[in-house]
């Protein structure tokens, strides 16, 4: 469709930097003009990156652009902040929930937790520049980290872990799925439950063996993608 390519071409205007973040738009006038499509169409394509979470129409101010997409590179493992470092994005949280509660049993399995064991469980929302793009549950053993706070939690839970702690993260599982939200992740993440959406599901280990996180991540892919380089 033809609104579609010009969602694209403003996307990758955007992405490129062109367009920096507080920037205004092209008025519609000049976007017809430019791309020889009528109103409608290019309506269409703003109404697509608004729904992207890239701009957002602002009465008598025009189309502001207020998010980019970020791709993290997956050679070896990192933090989202470390990731989001390679495209200049700035990382923030909202600790949603903090708790300590017996686990779940497909996490307690995953962990190798025995019964009777607690974990600490964190919910927390991450925003690329302003933007909400990644939904994130969290599970610690609390046996290995009887001083976690919720401080702790409001930056990098690796810088914590490495520089504050000084343990040794050895690496982690990951398992990757597109999936559809539930109305509650959809809700908070400000999509549909029609929404194709990637899900990052990580077991952590530190050096000595020791399992210290499960985490479930859910991102949009529009604001939030990974790459791996695979060398044969």
């Amino acid at each position: 469709m033809l609104y579609k390519k010009v969602m694209l071409a403003l996307k990758g205007r955007i992405d490129s930097g062109e367009f920096q973040i507080g920037d205004n738009l092209p008025t519609e006038s000049k976007l017809m003009d430019e791309y020889a499509v009528s109103r409608i169409t290019v309506r269409k394509a703003i109404d697509e990156l608004v729904k992207m979470g890239m701009v957002e129409k602002r009465q008598g101010a025009g189309t502001t652009v207020i998010g980019q997409s970020m791709t993290g590179s997956m050679s070896s493992l990192r933090s989202n902040r470390e990731y989001l470092a390679e495209s200049g994005a700035e990382l923030s949280y909202d600790v949603e929930q903090f708790a300590l509660m017996t686990p779940p049993e497909h996490v307690a399995q995953a962990l190798a937790i025995s019964d009777g064991e607690k974990v600490y469980f964190i919910r927390r929302f991450m925003f690329i520049n302003g933007v909400l793009s990644i939904y994130e549950d969290s599970y610690m053993p609390a046996s290995l980290f009887p001083d976690l706070s919720l401080n702790h939690l409001k930056g990098s839970k690796y810088h914590y872990l490495e520089q504050v702690l000084r343990l040794k993260i050895d690496g982690a599982i990951q398992d990757f799925a597109a999936i559809l939200p539930d109305e509650h992740i959809a809700k908070c993440l400000g999509v549909t439950t029609e929404t194709p959406l990637l899900k990052l599901t990580s077991v952590g280990k530190l050096t000595d063996g020791r399992l210290f996180e499960y985490t479930e991540i859910v991102s949009k892919p529009n604001t939030y993608s990974y790459k791996h380089y695979l060398k044969r």
